[in-house]
């Protein structure tokens, strides 16, 4: 039988994960202020790095790839869930790494313009083997600054939110 405190934190997931999927839908409605195509925000993605700080790797992998596989199901079809899992992945093992060094003075910041600058790396290293072309990558410095100042953003907003989830998940526990 599962305990109490593992039912909680799978509830605590589950709604992370819808969250991650609202947001994630929420900010395809609304584009970028800039006429470079393909730049987000990410707030879906901090959701994950949230997850990451509050649960842990396995927890975070779990919200990603549910938000990924639910939302390209519900609202944009198997490409976007490759282009998505690739970019996701990635950053997701770019921000462990630095979740891992936090100890040492990396900050949740840190972690998510890594994330942020990765996930545009996975997403161009999947439109080269998609496309069967490297020219994609003459994008690269664009997205390279785009992750840049979009994870400065989102791990602004993570660094603030997840002091904040934090007390509320212990209170719970």
């Amino acid at each position: 039988m599962m305990n109490h405190h593992k039912l909680k934190q799978m509830n605590y997931i589950a709604i992370m994960t819808s969250v991650a999927i609202l947001l994630h839908f929420v900010e395809g409605m609304f584009p970028m202020p800039v006429a470079i195509p393909g730049i987000k925000l990410g707030l879906a993605n901090v959701v994950s790095l949230i997850a990451l700080y509050l649960f842990g790797p396995a927890q975070a992998f779990t919200i990603m790839l549910l938000r990924v596989l639910m939302s390209s199901f519900l609202y944009s079809g198997f490409s976007s869930a490759l282009f998505s899992l690739s970019g996701g992945v990635l950053s997701l093992f770019s921000m462990l790494l630095i979740w891992r060094l936090r100890e040492k003075g990396f900050s949740i910041v840190g972690a998510s313009v890594c994330g942020g600058i990765f996930h545009n790396i996975g997403q161009l290293a999947a439109a080269a083997i998609v496309l069967r072309t490297s020219t994609v990558f003459s994008y690269r410095p664009v997205l390279l600054i785009s992750g840049l100042v979009t994870g400065t953003a989102t791990g602004i907003l993570a660094r603030i939110l997840v002091p904040k989830l934090d007390r509320i998940y212990q209170q719970i526990k």
